[in-house]
């Protein structure tokens, strides 16, 4: 006798899928690190080829030399009620050899305050400077710490605009002596 098998067509029970399925999905979402996106608050200075005047605003330049800054201010304030004297300053390296940003920083707050309209500030590093120098001065420039909150910085110019390398008829001295390059050795008499 031969049997003859009958195909049935059954229901496939889906819920023991259904319970692996969910087991492993929350085992996923607890044990998956989330990706935390950050933002850095950063503006790329511009790029320009020399001086640049914007009319009747008051142009503010920094030359950031071997011999300290040179700050450079002129122009026409938007308040008229305002005088502005323009400002041609030299503030001198410290007596370490480091730039003196701080008082950089004061004398730009200063022109801020009589000219708060003005964002762009061009700055001109010489030849050789480290790259931290240039770096300090556009830190320096963006903004102030505040007189009555000293967790608080003021915003100075957001917008550096950064020229050309000036020539100077000085020598650029490196701040930090081993960065100075080797003294060549006597010559043999």
């Amino acid at each position: 006798m031969v049997r003859r098998r009958e195909h049935h067509e059954g229901e496939v029970d889906l819920a023991a899928l259904v319970d692996v399925l969910a087991n492993m999905l929350f085992f996923l979402l607890a044990t998956v690190t989330l990706l935390q996106l950050k933002t850095l608050n950063a503006a790329v200075p511009a790029l320009s080829t020399g001086e640049v005047s914007t009319g009747k605003a008051v142009d503010v330049s920094v030359e950031v030399r071997a011999s300290g800054y040179i700050l450079k201010a002129s122009g026409e304030p938007a308040d008229k009620k305002v005088t502005f004297t323009p400002v041609d300053k030299t503030i001198p390296r410290r007596e370490d050899g480091h730039l003196d940003s701080a008082a950089l920083s004061k004398e730009l707050w200063e022109i801020k305050k009589i000219a708060p309209e003005v964002k762009n500030i061009m700055i001109f590093p010489a030849q050789g400077l480290l790259f931290e120098e240039v770096v300090q001065t556009m830190d320096a420039s963006r903004e102030f710490p505040s007189a009555t909150d000293p967790n608080k910085k003021v915003p100075l110019f957001s917008r550096p605009v950064l020229s050309e390398l000036l020539t100077e008829d000085e020598p650029v001295a490196a701040v930090d002596p081993s960065l100075a390059p080797p003294a060549p050795p006597p010559e043999a008499p």
